[in-house]
């Protein structure tokens, strides 16, 4: 493994320890500070798609989770290394219980796109940023660490 492959899995594992540290300040009461915190591990996982990649010899210079997401599928299709994490809106359903709630779903991804989210997450909330609401406990970024340690350790 090159050197450039493991300074992006130790980047995206430093970016998780800095937001299980922090979910663990005083300050996470405020939705500016959740979102900080939740910037370090959008951060981490679009390191850690790098660093998989890499290890097929694929180099992409791109920031949006969701298109290094397509890229990563293309060479990892198996379950076993498919990452979940909250950033992720392929799967969304919306419940038939809540009358309305497509149509708002709809109108909300047109105007806050998910493809911003690192914007959504590093910037004050205006008319194009906002919108997402992140709160994560300090044992969920051991459970992601741990997701990327094991898919990161199988050969292939």
């Amino acid at each position: 493994m090159s050197n450039a492959n493991h300074q992006f899995l130790n980047m995206a594992l430093a970016y998780i320890e800095i937001g299980k540290v922090s979910a663990e300040s005083e300050l996470k009461n405020t939705s500016e500070y959740e979102n900080a915190i939740a910037y370090q591990l959008f951060h981490s996982v679009e390191l850690f798609y790098k660093h998989m990649l890499s290890k097929k010899g694929v180099t992409k210079n791109i920031h949006v989770i969701a298109d290094l997401e397509v890229e990563y599928k293309k060479y990892f299709v198996e379950e076993k290394y498919q990452l979940e994490h909250p950033f992720d809106f392929s799967n969304y359903e919306p419940s038939e219980l809540n009358q309305g709630e497509a149509y708002l779903n709809k109108a909300h991804m047109e105007k806050f796109k998910p493809k911003l989210m690192d914007q959504h997450l590093r910037y004050p909330s205006n008319h194009n940023t906002g919108g997402y609401s992140y709160k994560f406990e300090p044992c969920y970024f051991d459970g992601m660490k741990e997701q990327m340690l094991k898919i990161s350790a199988i050969d292939c």
